[in-house]
C-alpha cells in the first residue's frame, strides 16, 4: 500500500513538473508575499502586524474578502488589484492543470499507455468475448484481485476498479514489461481470433507468447488456450503448466451431455459464479492431516455443506479411495456455494 502511494506521488509530481506548475507556485508566493508587504507599508495600520497583512493577501487572492483588513490608501488599493487580477488568474490555471494531469491519466488507462507497478496480479493476453467472459468470472471470484489486461487493440475502457489494460503486442518484451509480467501471479493466453482462419497461426502466436512469458518469469503459473491438439507438446516445451484444447473440451461437453441430458446443466452451475454452486479449491487445515478421504468428507458436508471431489498434491485425484489418509500439503477441490477461506 505504501509503495503504491509513493509511486502515485512519484506520478502526480512528474506531471506537475512537465507541467510548470511549481514554477506558477513560486511566482504565486512571491506575489503574495510582495503585495502583502506592500499593503503593509502603504496602509501603516498600528492595529494590524505582518502576519495579518498576509493574511490579507491570501484571503484576497481567493476572492474570499472576508472585510477584516481592507486596503484604505491608493496605494494599498493598487496592490490590492494586483493581487487579485494575480489570485484569479492562479488559481484559474492551476485547477486546469491539475484537472488536465487527471484527465491525461484517465485517458492513458484507455489507451493502454500505463505501466503497471503492483505485484500478485492476474494477465490476461488476448481480448476477445472469451476473454470478456474470463474477466467477469475473476472479478465475481474476488473483486479486489487486480487483472491485467494486455491486447493489441487501439482502446480498452474496463469498469472495474482493479481492472487494467495495456497495450501492445505480447510477444514483444516491452509490452511485457510494462505489464510487469515479472511480478504476476497467473497469465492466460487466449488465441488470436484473428488467426484462426489461417492454419496453424494462432497457435504459433500463443507459444511465442508463452515462452516470452516464461523468459521473464519460469514460476508463474500459466494457462493457455489451444486449437490445434498436436499443437500441445509446443506449449509443453513453454512451460505452459495448464493446456486448454478449446475444441475439443466443447466436443466432450457436448457428448457427455447427449448420453447423460443433466450433465451441461451441471458443468454450467459449476463454471460460472453467476449462481449456485461452483468449483473452489484451498489447503486443508493443520488440524484435518491424518484423516481419511471418508472422514474428511463427512467433516466438510456437515461443517461446511462442502462435497468433496477429490485432493490434489503433486497429482489430482479424483474420487480417491474412501481410507486414503489426508497429508499436511494436500489441495481439497471441493463444492460449495460460497469460497472456504481456511488454509493450514
Amino acid at each position: 500500500m505504501i509503495s503504491v502511494l509513493l509511486n502515485a506521488l512519484k506520478v502526480f509530481h512528474i506531471s506537475m513538473e512537465k507541467n510548470r506548475i511549481y514554477k506558477l507556485i513560486c511566482v504565486f508566493v512571491i506575489a503574495l508575499v510582495g503585495c502583502s508587504t506592500a499593503f503593509y507599508l502603504f496602509e501603516g495600520n498600528p492595529d494590524m502586524n505582518y502576519g495579518d497583512s498576509l493574511w490579507w493577501g491570501f484571503v484576497t487572492t481567493t476572492t474570499v474578502g472576508y472585510g477584516d483588513y481592507y486596503p484604505e490608501t491608493m496605494g494599498g488599493r493598487l496592490f490590492g488589484v494586483i493581487l487579485m487580477i494575480i489570485g484569479i488568474s492562479t488559481f484559474g490555471f492551476l485547477t486546469a492543470a491539475i484537472a488536465s494531469i487527471f484527465v491525461e491519466k484517465k485517458m492513458k488507462e484507455g489507451l493502454g499507455l500505463m505501466d503497471i507497478k503492483f505485484k500478485n496480479h492476474i494477465v490476461i493476453i488476448g481480448w476477445n468475448k472469451k476473454s470478456e467472459t474470463m474477466l467477469n468470472e475473476l472479478i465475481k471470484d474476488n473483486p479486489e484481485r487486480k487483472v491485467v489486461i494486455i491486447s493489441e487493440i487501439e482502446r480498452l475502457d474496463l469498469k472495474n476498479k482493479n481492472t487494467y489494460f495495456v497495450h501492445g503486442d505480447p510477444t514483444i518484451d516491452e509490452t511485457l514489461i510494462r505489464a510487469n509480467i515479472a511480478y504476476a501471479d497467473i497469465v492466460m493466453v487466449v488465441a488470436d481470433e484473428n488467426l484462426m482462419n489461417k492454419d496453424g497461426m494462432a497457435d504459433a502466436k500463443s507459444v511465442l507468447i508463452c515462452l516470452a512469458v516464461d523468459k521473464f518469469n519460469t514460476d508463474i503459473h500459466l494457462i493457455a488456450e489451444v486449437l490445434n491438439e498436436e499443437n500441445i507438446p509446443h506449449f509443453e516445451r513453454a512451460n505452459v503448466n495448464d493446456i486448454i484444447v478449446s475444441n475439443q473440451m466443447s466436443s466432450r461437453v457436448m457428448v457427455r451431455s447427449a448420453v447423460y441430458k443433466n450433465v451441461s446443466s451441471v458443468l454450467k452451475e459449476l463454471l460460472t459464479n453467476s449462481y449456485g454452486n461452483q468449483l473452489y479449491e484451498c489447503v486443508i487445515n493443520d488440524e484435518d492431516a491424518g484423516m481419511t478421504f471418508k472422514e474428511l468428507s463427512s467433516k466438510y458436508l456437515c461443517k461446511y455443506n462442502a462435497v468433496i471431489l477429490g485432493i490434489a498434491n503433486k497429482e489430482v485425484s479424483l474420487n480417491p479411495d474412501k481410507d486414503t489418509i489426508i497429508q499436511k500439503s494436500d489441495v481439497i477441490i471441493y463444492i460449495c456455494d460460497k469460497k472456504l477461506y481456511q488454509s493450514g
